[in-house]
């Protein structure tokens, strides 16, 4: 627990400072209803109270689960921080007479533009700062694009993997249906992150450690991890060479030494 504390209180004082540096008052960011987003909300508010902190709710009518809305209306109203809903229905209706053949991914990496310009354009009527909500498993994947779900001038979740996320907002005490969830982008009807990574968060996670560990695909199919998903998970990788660079996140590794210590005290707590 004291490990969680340390991360949690490091995180925001990282985007405190981030904020002070760069004259940031007030901050927005998307609230999609999963707990990725949740999380970021809780350091937002913390960092900034809810006074000055603003979620937007951005669903697709007819494919965002009406779950996602009503949490994430929930959990916006229980911090006390602004809060506006915009369906993109509307904005995405135009883009369907275009005289050009629509290629179905094309559409939906138009669905995340949408909300990150609705995001920007509130970040500039009212001189906010745009808080990403993408954390590192989503970046190393390239689960999203550099103007669309990878929107912000900071991720403060961006060197954290999905599984500690999940971790963190479990210590945070978010509500239990967050975590009840299926993963999903919510891209389409019925599709999940366990259908297009070929495996769950949990596994997929776990690869990314070890090969970030400096473990080779081989030894990892020798130790018995499943050989599809560790060839899908290197064939993304390399797909998205690069892609962290293109995005500012909290690095983790500043505040390592801090959480270090944390551990060692608890340690010797438990002698």
């Amino acid at each position: 627990m004291t490990t969680q504390n340390s991360l949690y209180a490091a995180l925001i004082q990282e985007l405190h400072h981030y904020a002070k540096e760069n004259q940031h008052q007030r901050i927005v960011l998307g609230l999609s209803g999963g707990l990725t987003s949740a999380v970021a909300l809780c350091l937002a508010v913390r960092a900034f109270g809810p006074k000055n902190v603003t979620s937007l709710l951005l669903p697709e009518m007819g494919i965002t689960p009406h779950d996602d809305i009503d949490h994430a209306r929930a959990l916006a109203q229980h911090f006390g921080c602004t809060v506006h809903y915009q369906p993109i229905n509307n904005f995405l209706v135009d883009h369907h007479f275009v005289s050009w053949e629509k290629g179905e991914e094309a559409f939906e990496k138009l669905k995340a533009r949408v909300r990150s310009n609705l995001i920007h354009h509130y970040a500039e009527s009212m001189n906010a700062m745009v808080l990403g909500t993408a954390c590192k498993s989503d970046l190393l994947l390239g689960l999203g694009t550099r103007d669309g779900e990878f929107t912000g001038e900071l991720h403060v979740l961006g060197d954290l993997y999905k599984t500690d996320v999940t971790e963190l907002g479990r210590w945070i005490g978010l509500p239990e249906e967050l975590f009840e969830k299926t993963p999903s982008r919510n891209l389409h009807p019925n599709q999940t992150d366990e259908d297009d990574l070929s495996g769950p968060w949990a596994k997929v996670d776990e690869i990314l450690k070890k090969l970030a560990e400096g473990g080779d695909p081989g030894s990892l199919i020798q130790k018995g991890l499943d050989s599809l998903l560790v060839h899908k998970i290197v064939r993304l990788l390399e797909q998205n060479e690069g892609g962290m660079k293109e995005v500012l996140v909290v690095d983790t590794s500043r505040i390592s030494e801090s959480i270090s210590k944390a551990r060692e005290v608890e340690a010797q707590t438990l002698l």
